[in-house]
């Protein structure tokens, strides 16, 4: 039989039925432990009448509290290093040879667990320099000035070409473990929504095929921001801004062109965003 732990369960029902007269031969055969095991476990109820296990027993842990705390200053420090480069720290600084489990165990006895960085795009000095002055210039606008921009935003979901990866498992020996893959195409292959916001409530949402450009833009405006803009005729004299950002669709040469032709005034909630 494979030697392995005992949990308090057992060795209650072991006590449980030696007290109801059933012998060491068949307590083994019923439960499945050896023997020896049986005997143990009844020979220590009748010296200290508990199956409690000491405490202090079993395998002691390789690292010690310091070095345990070490391994976690060097994650905290940069939480980048993998499980293999703390390996590396470990042999090189304790002599000590730990698997990626046991390092793994250690980070998550600190409450430390691995996520994937969340993607954002890169500012520089002059984008996050022209965010700060738009803030200024806003900062002292009140509810009234806010509730006569119109905030419109898009997002791009991709379906067939997606950066994650799918991780497959097939055996060696299988012929066909290549003919599972990911499907990808050149162009196109997601599919976007659009919507509004104002102080008057929530816009449709609006699909659209494959990424965005100018003439898909200039037609979603057609089609639905005059109805945006007639919620804020009868009780609002005051102009009404139509929120985007810097998009190329949103700033190009056509899509200017079309809101100098339909005079609608542009507001950029965030400045210079594409560089």
């Amino acid at each position: 039989m494979e030697r392995k732990a005992v949990d308090i369960t057992t060795k209650r029902t072991i006590i449980l039925l030696r007290a109801s007269g059933m012998s060491q031969h068949d307590i083994s055969r019923k439960l499945n432990i050896s023997r020896n095991c049986i005997y143990q476990n009844i020979n220590k109820f009748n010296k200290l009448h508990t199956v409690a296990t000491k405490s202090g027993t079993g395998r002691r842990s390789k690292l010690t509290d310091r070095q345990k705390r070490a391994i976690k200053l060097q994650q905290v420090r940069d939480d980048t290093l993998s499980l293999n480069d703390l390996i590396r720290y470990v042999q090189t600084s304790f002599n000590i040879t730990v698997s990626r489990r046991t390092v793994s165990r250690i980070l998550n006895e600190f409450d430390m667990f691995s996520y994937v960085a969340s993607r954002k795009p890169r500012i520089n000095h002059r984008q996050r320099y022209s965010r700060l002055q738009w803030c200024y210039q806003h900062s002292n606008w009140a509810e009234n000035d806010w509730s006569n921009v119109i905030f419109t935003d898009e997002s791009n979901f991709e379906i067939l070409n997606r950066k994650n990866r799918i991780y497959i498992r097939r055996f060696r020996n299988d012929l066909k473990r290549f003919e599972r893959s990911q499907p990808r195409v050149h162009k196109g292959g997601g599919d976007g929504i659009w919507s509004y916001l104002t102080c008057h409530g929530l816009g449709p949402i609006v699909f659209y095929d494959g990424s965005l450009n100018s003439d898909k833009y200039i037609d979603i405006l057609d089609q639905h921001s005059p109805t945006a803009y007639e919620k804020f005729l009868p009780q609002s004299p005051r102009k009404i801004l139509l929120q985007q950002d810097n998009a190329r669709p949103h700033v190009s040469i056509k899509t200017r062109k079309y809101f100098k032709k339909k005079r609608l005034i542009p507001f950029h909630g965030q400045q210079i965003v594409q560089t």
